[in-house]
């Protein structure tokens, strides 16, 4: 069974996508989302939020979320598909540009009660968060092959 077929159950989906735009890479999750919204994905919401807290209004109830956020890591433009509630995040997923963290909003949703019954993550390695810059091209082509790895996903 693929990903996509086992996804199918699942709908309908939320895609969140993490970050801020003004901040150079970290700008990876609304660069996603907005081109997924271009795409006909079947049965999705999809919602931008610039603090992984803010998930914590949208997973309860959900059967499956798709977050995309941008890492700290030693390798950019690296895309990494996690499934945390499962495998938990790795160290430079963890990391938080956001002051907290998308791991302490999971562990916080998983003290509330508040998280979907599946969560999958599509994090990539950024390289620059100053405010002002734009994407950096690694993050720039981990933009593309996000978006055609949720949407081989979505429509399974």
């Amino acid at each position: 069974m693929t990903a996509g077929a086992d996804l199918r159950s699942l709908r309908p989906l939320l895609l969140a996508g993490l970050g801020n735009p003004d901040r150079g890479d970290d700008g990876f999750g609304p660069a996603v989302l907005a081109r997924l919204a271009r795409l006909s994905l079947p049965e999705s919401e999809r919602i931008v939020c610039a603090r992984p807290l803010d998930l914590l209004d949208h997973w309860p109830g959900r059967r499956l979320a798709i977050v995309v956020d941008a890492a700290l890591g030693e390798e950019p433009g690296r895309l990494r598909r996690l499934e945390p509630l499962t495998e938990g995040l790795p160290r430079p997923a963890s990391s938080s540009t956001h002051g907290l963290g998308l791991a302490e909003a999971i562990e916080l949703g998983r003290s509330l009660g508040l998280l979907p019954a599946r969560l999958i993550v599509y994090a990539a390695e950024g390289l620059d968060f100053s405010p002002g810059a734009p994407l950096s091209a690694p993050i720039a082509a981990a933009v593309e092959e996000a978006v055609a790895r949720i949407a081989e996903e979505c429509r399974g």
